[in-house]
């Protein structure tokens, strides 16, 4: 409709109305276009930079990566938002290329940043892969074998690294021996239906983690695992000594994080570089 009969016609219908309905009409007016004045009236503010890498941390973490391997990346959990969380882009500039991300814990448990920190690894263009810590003293392998998988966000793509069950002393309020007061011989049956379940799920061997210190005594020397990828625990300024079984290495855990730390977190290296890296992950 032309805006000459328009004018003409609400000047005759606002004419009409009386003092009271006059108001109300403007005071209608005022209320639905003031947001549209307001929106008009401030400025539109710069778009805000990314997040810089720190680099003097970043320095530090390339320099502390043992001679010989230099893929290196980072294994995490809830424990590293404790206080400051993960700095994606001081992970990239130091050059970590993976990141494992614990999913889950015996038959309930869900690490309630497990969704969040797969997801920024993955946006940061890491390899990425879950692991489950694991809880022989409740019993039921399979049980929680299932609870893991469902939980691990598996994806057979080449950038999804193969999972790895974390096989080591309790922690301070698991209240039972170093072996989780299972014998040898229940400690093997237990490891051997986990993996089972898992290898069965996934289609292929998962990954154990795991220290020579309590290995050997807690499954008795048991060489029959050897066939799975293994990423050992040590703390040495070279590869420490390998359980029962094994005579090689996939990954080797170098460095113990501290979470009350900016930017340490437990920390791996890849053992043959990055073609030894996409074997962990699934063909493309």
């Amino acid at each position: 409709m032309p805006s000459t009969t328009v004018w003409p016609r609400l000047r005759q219908f606002i004419a009409g109305l009386t003092r009271a309905q006059r108001r109300a009409v403007v005071a209608g007016v005022l209320l639905v276009t003031a947001p549209v004045w307001a929106v008009a009236s401030v400025p539109v503010p710069p778009p805000v930079p990314a997040d810089p890498p720190v680099l003097a941390a970043a320095d530090r973490i390339r320099a502390e990566r043992p001679a010989g391997y230099p893929v290196g990346g980072i294994d995490i959990s809830s424990h590293d938002h404790r206080r400051f969380g993960i700095h994606w882009p001081t992970e990239v500039a130091a050059g970590s290329q993976f990141v494992y991300v614990k999913a889950t814990e015996g038959s309930t448990y869900v690490n309630p940043h497990f969704a969040a920190d797969y997801t920024a690894a993955r946006k940061a263009g890491l390899y990425v892969g879950a692991y489950v810590y694991a809880r022989p003293d409740r019993g039921d392998p399979v049980g929680q074998a299932e609870h893991f998988l469902r939980h691990a966000r598996f994806t057979r793509d080449a950038r999804t690294l193969v999972p790895f069950v974390d096989l080591e002393w309790p922690y301070a309020g698991v209240r039972t021996d170093d072996c989780y007061d299972l014998t040898t011989t229940q400690m093997r049956a237990w490891i051997r239906a986990f993996v089972d379940r898992i290898e069965a799920g996934i289609g292929r061997k998962p990954m154990i983690y795991t220290n020579t210190n309590w290995w050997n005594p807690c499954t008795g020397n048991d060489a029959s695992f050897g066939g799975y990828p293994l990423d050992i625990a040590g703390y040495t300024a070279r590869p420490p000594k390998l359980p029962a079984g094994w005579t090689t290495f996939a990954l080797w855990q170098y460095r113990p994080g501290n979470p009350d730390e900016r930017h340490d977190h437990d920390r791996d290296v890849v053992n043959g570089g990055p073609e030894a890296l996409r074997a962990l992950a699934w063909p493309g």
